[in-house]
Parts: structure tokens; sequence; C-alpha cells
């Protein structure tokens, strides 16, 4: 965000950095409660704690902050003023409000129409409503239309049905086919997250990375695959088309993933800046894990001839290691290439050329990055494997370096969101005088 994108419509700061803010403590939140629910963990993904936390990452960690990042974004990208800054801080209030409403209600297993669920599911929907409205309001003002804008936009209306479908399971199940439930995970997985990374991704990784040059008809290919993909399997899953049509469906999907990542690849290999910072190894590593999901996201396309008892497990690995794994590295490494600028857009924009400023990295703690660097991915494999040996002790273990993961990032985002003002004069390099030459004797 730092360099070729135009900030002069950016937001106001008080609309994007509350979502920072509460993205940080609800990524806390998860991991104590991973603590205690080892057990459930190791045994099924649809356990009331394991849909308890997976509602915590998805709409209080990723969603709270993939929102503050895109009414950040949306405006720099589109090159428009974003719709309304007040639907988008009414959006804030109603997600916070309904996501731990609804984490409760999973919790205590109380699913079906309790008043906790039926009202934590109505302020998520307002919200997203509130998003949506935002998103397309936005869109149709702008003149920009590329590729990227495009994933963005669809990746919206995506979202928009897995709420209203993830909230008429709990509320009408009777009334729902069996495979609703798969319905609303592969429409959140694939239809809003995944798509969603793909447009932002695009837009954001050649730009840090300093790629130019890139060949855009990987994405337009990719588009086209995943979309086309998704809704054929959405069809095959509501009719019971057979596995033929399902897989047919998955392998057009991960065509149009390898595509992206093709895309991404060739950013990297282009990259003019060759070393790289704490966000972009975070970035780097997210995409690393990212083959992991689309590994087990093609072996769960083949679930019927597949052992039930190690199908459950790929599908825990296919969904932990897109939420805990890649969408947490990624939103963990852009954090620190976007929540800085944005404060010192703040505090410093109008002070370029009258004082000494300081640089956006200079906000957080480079230590405390370093270190929950190493805690992610210490915890991350212990999770895997506490799934794959289903072993409680190890989900424990994973979940104490998840903490001091959240913890240390908790630590660099409150520290960047208290960052003070600091200017120093502008000193002037001192010329030095010239010297005169000797005029010549006669």
């Amino acid at each position: 965000m730092q360099a070729g994108l135009s900030t002069k419509n950016a937001p106001s700061p008080k609309v994007v950095l509350p979502y920072y803010a509460y993205g940080a403590v609800a990524f806390i939140a998860a991991a104590i409660m991973m603590f205690f629910a080892g057990n459930d963990i190791t045994l099924t993904y649809m356990s009331p704690k394991v849909l308890s936390i997976a509602h915590v990452l998805i709409l209080g960690w990723i969603t709270m902050i993939i929102f503050g990042a895109l009414y950040q974004l949306i405006p720099v990208v589109m090159e428009v003023k974003l719709y309304s800054e007040k639907l988008a801080m009414a959006s804030f209030i109603t997600l916070g409000l309904g996501t731990p409403m609804m984490a409760y209600s999973f919790w205590v297993n109380f699913i079906g129409a309790s008043h906790a669920m039926m009202t934590g599911g109505g302020l998520v929907i307002l919200s997203v409503i509130m998003f949506v409205i935002n998103v397309f309001g936005s869109a149709a003002k702008t003149e920009i239309k590329t590729i990227e804008n495009r994933f963005i936009a669809t990746s919206v209306v995506w979202l928009l049905l897995t709420v209203i479908l993830g909230l008429s399971i709990v509320l009408f199940p009777q009334i729902l086919a069996n495979g609703s439930f798969q319905i609303h995970i592969h429409l959140g997985i694939i239809g809003w997250f995944m798509m969603l990374v793909v447009g932002v991704a695009s837009t954001l990784m050649p730009m840090f990375f300093i790629a130019h040059q890139l060949n855009k008809k990987c994405l337009e290919r990719a588009y086209w695959m995943i979309n086309g993909g998704l809704v054929v399997l959405l069809t095959t899953m509501f009719l019971d088309l057979g596995n033929y049509a399902k897989l047919g469906a998955g392998v057009a999907i991960f065509l149009g993933f390898m595509m992206f990542f093709k895309y991404n690849l060739s950013a990297y290999k282009k990259r003019l800046r060759r070393s790289l910072d704490i966000g972009m190894k975070l970035s780097v590593l997210a995409f690393s894990l990212f083959a992991l999901t689309m590994l087990t996201g093609l072996l769960s396309a083949f679930g019927s001839i597949i052992d039930a008892k190690y199908l459950t497990t790929i599908n825990l690995i296919y969904g932990i290691s897109l939420i805990y794994g890649f969408l947490t590295a990624l939103i963990l490494g852009q954090m620190y290439k976007t929540l800085p600028f944005i404060v010192w857009l703040k505090l410093y924009q109008d002070k370029v050329g009258k004082f000494k400023t300081p640089l956006p990295a200079d906000m957080h703690s480079e230590e405390a990055a370093q270190a929950h660097y190493f805690f992610f991915i210490a915890g991350f494999s212990l999770l895997i494997a506490g799934v794959i040996f289903k072993e409680a002790i190890l989900i424990q273990a994973s979940a104490a370096f998840m903490l001091l993961t959240a913890l240390l990032y908790g630590y660099n985002t409150l520290k960047i969101l208290n960052h003070k003002q600091k200017l120093k004069p502008l000193v002037m390099p001192k010329l030095k005088p010239r010297v005169r030459p000797m005029a010549k004797k006669n």
C-alpha cells in the first residue's frame, strides 16, 4: 500500500482501526478456547465447541480484519470515496456484538432457535448486508475495472449467501437438505475467503514484492475456473448428482487456484525487493500452508472412496490449514504491511518535507514479530499433529503456542494503534563553503 496507489480517497482511520483491535482480541480468545476443547478437536468438526471456536476465528478474527482492511483498500484501489463511513462503523458494531453471541450459543450447545443465536446471527447478517451495500456502492462509482476488483466484488456476493444459509441451517434445519452444511462450508471457504484472497493478494503481493510485467491472463482463467467449479460443486451437493460431477468441480477449482499460485510465484521470482521483512515472510509462509489446504481439499473431493475415519481427519486438516494456517498467517503478515501505514497516514501525511518522521516499520517491535513467527509455526505444527494422532495434549500445547502468538501480535497491534506522533527537526545537510580561487599576481 506504500507505493503505487493513491491514498487521497482513504477513509478516516476511526472507521478502520477498531476492526484491527477487535480482531486481535478475538485471536487471543480463540487460542484460550482451543486449550479447553482439545478432546473435541480430535474427534470431529461438528462438535459445539469446535463450531464455537471456528466462528470466533472466522467472524471475530478473519472477517473482522478483512472488513477493516477492505474499507481501507477499496477506496484506494478503486479510486473512489467509501460509499458510507457511517455504514462501515455500524457494520463493525453489529459484527462485534453478533459474533460473541453466536460463539456462546455454539459453546453451550444451544444450536437452534435460541435467543442468543437468533439475535447474534441476525446482527451478523445485518453487518454483512451493510458491508455489501458499502462495497457495491463504492464499486458503482469507480471507473477502474480490473480482474482483481471483480474477484473482490464476487466474493462479497458469496459472503452474503454464506451467512444467510448459515443462519437458515440453525433456525430451520428441518426444511433444508442434508448437504446444506457442506454447502455452507464451501460457500464460505471458496466463495468468500478464497475469492477475496485472490483479489486482494493479486493486488498487494506484486506491489510489496515490487514486481512488474505480470501476466494477468492467469487471473482471468482463475476467476472462471473457481467460480464455475464452485457453482457446479454447490449444485452437485444440493441435487446429489454423484461423485463424478463433484470431482470434476473440485479439479476445476484446484486448477483455478493453481493459476492464482502461478501468478504470485511469478511475482516472487520477478521481485526487485530481494530481502523479505517479517510481513512478507509470514505471507510467503501462508502460501506454503496453502499447498496443504489444496491437497486436503482435493482429497476431500474423493470422500466417497475414503474410509470415514480418515475422511474426518482429512476434513479437519482441510479446515485448520485454511483458517488457522493460510488465512491466519496471511493476516499476521499483512497487518505489518497495512496497519502501520494507516496510522502513519493519520499522524504524518501532512508533515512530510517539514519534519523528520519515523517509517511505518518503526512502529512495532521487530523482536516480538520475529518471535511470534516461530511460535505460530510451532503452534500450527502441533495442532496438525494433534489431529492426526488424536492427542488432546498436543492440541493443548498448540493452544499455548498460539496464545503466545496472539499475545505478541496483540502487543504489536496495540503498540501501533497507540503510537504517538514523533517529530524531529528536518536537518538540512550543511553545504561546504566554496573556496574562491586566488587571483594570480602579475
